[in-house]
């Protein structure tokens, strides 16, 4: 009886430990259904956590310099607990010359911070990385912290975090006439690109099983990944993925494309010189992805940023440059954010700047014309003053005029809101803090991160803790309504082209800044002779409603006309400068082939009233 007694008592000890490991087990792991298969992550103090999630074949061997393809479908649970590697790439610090070479082709892949599972209610923020679009990962380390690591954003948040990877330099951007000879569409190039709107429509069809609202998405990214929010905005292939962008320490840059076509020309043929397009091709696949980096150099030398790689305007992924899709209306017209930091081109420049120094900066890049301005500008008597007028150029040039320039014309070309920020908190770790608000610090308190940047911990202090709970907020506030303000936040004004009013991110904002840079930022404007960009407030937009739609817009020919036919209107066709081109009654159909290509005004009358449109003949 007593053996009998022990055994029940063991068994039921047996069952407990048993119910302990399961719970402990469930705590610890999270299964997860994907359009390709399950997946298992791991539980991360209160988040749920899903590292290298692929989200297309790995592009190697035949696929090197091919559109992205979906993965194929897995049948066991894949483990998702460890990041994939990065794509290749020669890896520069800011500042630095030296460079260590890493990544693997097999890269595209992505990672899920969220606070639920099942429950598809929760904002999502997609993070495109920066690093000159040569360089940078999803889990990149700075001071020995994963620099993008999302769980501390998605727990305090209350987000669903995403951060995607994408092909780098020319793995993710060449183009080339062996390469058009491939492409369906005859063109090359934007790769990279292709990789981001894959990554975005893996969201679209996955992320609600892992908490996430298809409804509101946001893509955010800084410096080169700031760049590739802004072009995803004039895409038209990725119209419809993303309900919010933030672009920061960027604008959307897309180059010219027999200018990308003459450098993936001579890139090849700086490897082979001879054979045709074809075998040139061929001869470039079999070479290991190190090989394709020797003669890449840091991004942002010299403080100088160096888009050695870029997207091109290929009539596919991009039908017009940025600011042209600006102009005439024909873009992904979303909530924006945009900014930049005060001291953006701090840790790439030297430390020490003379005032000869500064005089040749301005000499070399400033056309004679504007560099006695220039100097009255930004004065260099010693040392330190030109060490912070040296800075001052390379950041308000590269960064406070250009972020102007974009929130200037998107703001005036849609009704949704737009909101500029400037970041100037020099935060508290003593070796750091004289070098100001640099290129991509603004980084750790985005995603909460500054406190666990190991060795510096120590020197986290309340400041630093109230600039990330300021960025927090008004970051996922964004994310979850387009609107960066909410209860308890100091007001964030909405941008105007008019007053540039703008909020300061420091420890206590207060968002009464209007003008930012704004002497600066004009003296830039004028030495690229830059016009301007055409506004269209006060014109109002009509989107298919059941009175008036004009189809197809853009066109270049005939464009068609939905309007009640049980009463007469009048048709008419307007320059932007109030030009008329074109007058008619009761029609339904007009020719537009022989109007130059830009930005009209449809105007129709009917019934007593009037409808505006933009319209562009492309």
């Amino acid at each position: 009886m007593k053996n009998k007694l022990q055994c029940i008592i063991n068994l039921k000890a047996i069952f407990i430990l048993f119910l302990l490991v399961a719970a402990s087990t469930a705590l610890q792991s999270q299964v997860v259904s994907t359009q390709y298969g399950y997946i298992e992550g791991n539980m991360n103090g209160l988040v749920h956590e899903f590292l290298g999630i692929p989200f297309a074949k790995p592009p190697v061997d035949s696929l090197r310099w091919k559109a992205p393809r979906n993965p194929d479908v897995w049948l066991d649970t894949m483990d998702a607990s460890s990041f994939a590697p990065a794509c290749p790439q020669k890896s520069y610090e800011q500042g630095d010359t030296n460079y260590t070479l890493l990544g693997d082709e097999d890269c595209l892949y992505l990672n899920v911070w969220t606070p639920q599972t099942g429950i598809a209610n929760k904002p999502v923020m997609v993070f495109i990385h920066g690093g000159g679009n040569q360089q940078g990962s999803a889990n990149e380390i700075n001071a020995n912290t994963p620099m993008y690591f999302g769980k501390n954003l998605a727990e305090r948040g209350n987000v669903v975090v995403v951060t995607i990877q994408y092909r780098l330099g020319p793995l993710g951007f060449m183009v080339h006439p062996g390469l058009e000879q491939e492409s369906v569409n005859g063109k090359a190039g934007n790769y990279a690109v292709l990789d981001q709107i894959l990554a975005l429509k893996w969201i679209k069809n996955n992320i609600s099983n892992f908490g996430g609202d298809t409804t509101r998405v946001m893509i955010f990214g800084e410096s080169a990944g700031g760049v590739n929010v802004g072009n995803l905005l004039v895409s038209p292939l990725s119209a419809g993925l993303f309900q919010r962008a933030c672009i920061q320490s960027a604008v959307p840059v897309v180059n010219d494309y027999a200018d990308s076509k003459s450098k993936g020309i001579a890139f090849v043929d700086s490897f082979i010189s001879t054979g045709t397009d074809a075998q040139k091709i061929a001869f470039m696949r079999s070479l290991d992805a190190d090989s394709l980096l020797a003669g890449m150099s840091s991004p942002l030398e010299g403080g100088i940023v160096q888009m050695n790689w870029q997207p091109s305007l290929d009539n596919y992924v991009f039908t017009s440059y940025p600011e042209q899709a600006f102009q005439s209306g024909n873009f992904n017209k979303v909530p924006l954010m945009i900014g930049s930091n005060s001291e953006e081109m701090s840790l790439s420049s030297p430390l020490t700047v003379t005032p000869g120094m500064l005089s040749l900066l301005i000499a070399t890049s400033v056309p004679l014309s504007y560099q006695s301005q220039v100097q009255a500008l930004y004065p260099g008597s010693n040392n330190a003053e030109a060490r912070a007028s040296y800075v001052g150029i390379l950041t308000d040039a590269q960064f406070t005029a250009t972020a102007r320039r974009t929130a200037r014309c998107v703001s005036q070309n849609q009704s949704q809101p737009v909101w500029r920020y400037f970041y100037t908190h020099k935060h508290t770790i003593p070796q750091l803090a004289p070098l100001g608000a640099y290129h991509g610090m603004e980084l750790f308190y985005v995603f909460n991160n500054f406190e666990n940047a190991i060795p510096l911990s120590s020197n986290n202090s309340p400041l630093d803790d109230s600039v990330q709970m300021v960025m927090l907020k008004y970051w996922s506030n964004f994310a979850a309504t387009g609107d960066p303000n909410g209860t308890g936040m100091v007001s964030w004004p909405q941008y105007q082209s008019s007053t540039d009013c703008y909020m300061e991110i420091k420890p206590t904002p207060n968002g009464s800044q209007c003008g930012l840079r704004t002497v600066k930022s004009d003296l830039w404007d004028d030495v690229i002779a830059y016009a301007g960009c055409t506004s269209s407030v006060g014109v109002k937009e009509m989107v298919n409603n059941n009175t008036v739609i004009v189809y197809p817009n853009p066109a270049t020919g005939l464009v068609h006309l939905d309007v009640e036919q049980n009463k007469t209107f009048k048709v008419r066709l307007m320059e932007f400068t109030g030009k008329e081109v074109f007058s008619a009654r009761d029609v339904t159909s007009i020719d537009v082939s022989a109007c130059s290509p830009g930005v009209y005004i449809m105007v129709v009358e009917q019934g007593g009233k009037v409808y505006h449109s933009k319209f562009v003949k492309q």
